[in-house]
């Protein structure tokens, strides 16, 4: 299939929707809690069970989205109106801030924003199409770590100077310009069948359609287990050095979570660079690799300065993982006209894993302490790099199984 070279204004839109989106699509993140917790002054309780539920809803509409995102055809119009309910939510929660009011506004958050990243990285497809979707991952992979970086200040600022209100206003009105970037998008840039992976038919040798294909089984379970090894580290590390640096603890994470997305942004543009000309797994066992180390290299961890410095490995490890997951996905999904459903698949995976994460790592670290918690982990960590080593093929230049393999093309026969 041969894609036409997409316009240069279509193009310089999806850069300010990469920039952009992800970051609106997450309404408040994190801040929500301190404005239910500091302005609303909500009990732990009722917190838990916003966070809760509106995570539950993310996870679960995660593959329906990927569906969705398959089905439809002009896919930029589905991001603005995603964000256009995340704006809405917002100005509604923050304006009736009530208990059933922010339960059912970060709900439906967590569902529109479940429709944003598999539509990027349909767009992306569509319109670069197979030869310049590697360099285009990694250079929408450090546009959004930018963006996030830029997002995490301003937030902050804007928070601090005019209180927890603004933040919301501030985030509404930077759902606008993000409307603006995906509507500026032309549908006639997009190759639709590219865009949900239908590009390739499938062999005369290839089994008959199944429902699963076991390759991709592999990498989801592995994309399950890093997150399960990664997420809660962050979170203990900055618990068992708090008392330290004591009032400055939040400058001192923030700079972290600073620190890990000034790292992502080189490495995202270095493996979209590479990934065309090397084999996946080599470049992703680096990524897997880091995790056990870094979670090893915690135990010893004990002032902040150490957390900034390790927080380069996880701009490493974070940077490889999120360009090379959606690469082997676009491999393994090749002619299935099922690619943004599996990378749903793969975002529940994400989620699931991470938010398995800090309930394992709080309850080890409360019970045997944080050199136990970390242990853990790193023990996860290397059981994901284990199983992605042995059992998991490489999928470059792979557009079919194999004959003696499940064919990769029918990845959900369900699936719309």
């Amino acid at each position: 299939m041969t894609q036409p070279a997409a316009s240069r204004r279509s193009l310089r839109a999806l850069d300010a929707l990469a920039f952009l989106a992800p970051d609106i699509q997450g309404g408040v993140g994190p801040f929500l809690v301190v404005f239910m917790a500091g302005t609303l002054a909500w009990n732990p309780q009722r917190i838990g069970t916003v966070m809760f539920v509106s995570a539950l809803v993310g996870l679960a509409v995660q593959a329906p989205a990927g569906a969705l995102i398959d089905s439809v055809r002009h896919k930029p119009r589905w991001i603005a109106g995603a964000i256009a309910l995340i704006a809405a939510s917002l100005v509604v929660m923050v304006n009736r801030p009530g208990y059933a009011v922010i339960l059912a506004g970060q709900s439906l958050i967590g569902a529109a924003g479940a429709l944003v990243a598999p539509a990027i990285a349909a767009t992306s497809l569509g319109m670069v199409g197979r030869v310049g979707f590697d360099a285009r991952v990694g250079r929408n992979t450090a546009i959004t770590a930018t963006g996030t970086v830029l997002w995490a200040l301003g937030t902050g600022w804007i928070g601090h100077a005019f209180g927890p209100h603004a933040m919301f206003f501030f985030a509404a009105a930077m759902a606008l310009p993000t409307i603006a970037a995906a509507l500026c998008i032309r549908r006639r840039d997009i190759d639709p069948q590219l865009a949900r992976g239908a590009d390739a038919e499938a062999t005369p040798t290839a089994r008959p359609v199944r429902w699963h294909d076991r390759r991709l089984f592999v990498l989801l379970a592995c994309a399950f287990l890093f997150h399960l090894a990664n997420a809660a580290m962050l979170t203990l590390v900055a618990q068992k050095v708090g008392a330290q640096a004591g009032t400055s603890m939040a400058l001192w994470l923030s700079w972290g979570v600073i620190v890990t997305q000034l790292v992502t942004i080189p490495i995202g543009l270095a493996v979209g660079r590479w990934a065309p000309r090397l084999p996946r797994k080599p470049i992703f066992l680096v990524g897997f690799a880091v995790l056990p180390v870094r979670g090893l290299l915690y135990v010893l961890a004990d002032s902040p300065a150490a957390l900034l410095a390790l927080q380069l490995l996880d701009g490493l490890g974070a940077g490889i993982f999120g360009v090379m997951l959606t690469l082997m996905i676009s491999d393994l999904t090749r002619g299935s006209g099922h690619f943004n459903f599996a990378l749903g698949l793969g975002a529940t995976c994400v989620g699931l894993g991470a938010a398995l994460s800090n309930l394992l790592g709080g309850a080890v670290a409360h019970a045997a302490g944080y050199g136990t918690a970390f242990s853990v982990l790193a023990g996860i960590a290397a059981a994901a790099l284990a199983l992605f080593a042995l059992a998991m093929p490489e999928t470059r230049g792979q557009a079919h199984p194999p004959a003696d393999a499940p064919a990769a093309s029918a990845l959900i026969s369900a699936a719309p």
